[in-house]
């Protein structure tokens, strides 16, 4: 398998401007590779940095050390801690997924229209986009009844349902997850392994933090720790 990510030497520091500049390191000498099609999870305790390395990757945060070289189809070989704003909103918008707990999207906009959205953004049509957003919807047992409601009404597993959805209808080359299953039900949890599985075997690659290891377990090939600022890989272990 050929190498997507590579992460070396990583560093995020937060500075407290309220705080007389105080420094909080975030995560530091975090280093680890990922192939297409791997999946890899990573657990610790809250607080660890977990999500730290995920928003770095995505550049939530500007990481302030080390390298994120991604194999971008758009621009070869790119460092996702120096890339340009024109290049992180490029590989965003075609190539590079997020899930959170949390829904960020625009107030007056429908569930079906969120998730419709993502397919045109790809290059799909709409008449395509409306039947493809319903099925996936479906899927993730959203009730129809809420399809053309604003998210901002929904509870935080119907939130987190529309996040996954919006987010794996693009069938990305690289998926960050943060906590995927949060306040799912049995149910909806199998559906979102079903599709993790599934987007696996199309050759996207996931990088995920889970605190459900039994559900982290069933689907990823490696496993890190976070722990003190040290990620250690528990293959073997």
């Amino acid at each position: 398998m050929k190498e997507l990510v590579r992460v070396e030497d990583l560093q995020k520091t937060f500075t407290m401007h309220h705080d007389q500049e105080k420094q909080i390191v975030g995560c530091n000498g975090i280093s680890f590779d990922l192939h297409d099609g791997e999946f890899i999870g990573i657990t610790g305790k809250s607080g660890a940095g977990k999500s730290t390395i995920l928003k770095s990757i995505y550049h939530t945060y500007t990481p302030s050390g080390g390298k994120i070289i991604y194999r971008s189809e758009q621009f070869g070989p790119i460092d996702l801690v120096t890339a340009t704003d024109r290049q992180i909103l490029a590989v965003r918008k075609k190539e590079i997924g997020y899930v959170s707990q949390f829904l960020n999207v625009m107030p007056r906009v429908t569930a079906l229209e969120v998730v419709m959205d993502a397919i045109i953004e790809m290059g799909g049509k709409a008449e395509e986009a409306s039947v493809e957003a319903r099925q996936i919807l479906a899927h993730f047992r959203l009730p129809a009844s809420l399809w053309d409601s604003f998210p901002r009404t929904f509870s935080g597993g119907e939130k987190l349902r529309l996040n996954l959805a919006q987010a794996m209808v693009k069938k990305p080359k690289l998926l960050l997850l943060d906590e995927p299953t949060a306040s799912l039900d049995n149910a909806s949890k199998q559906s979102v392994k079903e599709m993790i599985l599934q987007l696996k075997s199309n050759g996207t690659s996931m990088i995920g933090i889970f605190h459900d290891l039994d559900f982290m377990e069933t689907v990823v090939d490696r496993q890190y720790n976070l722990s003190q600022g040290l990620l250690m890989d528990k293959v073997g272990s």
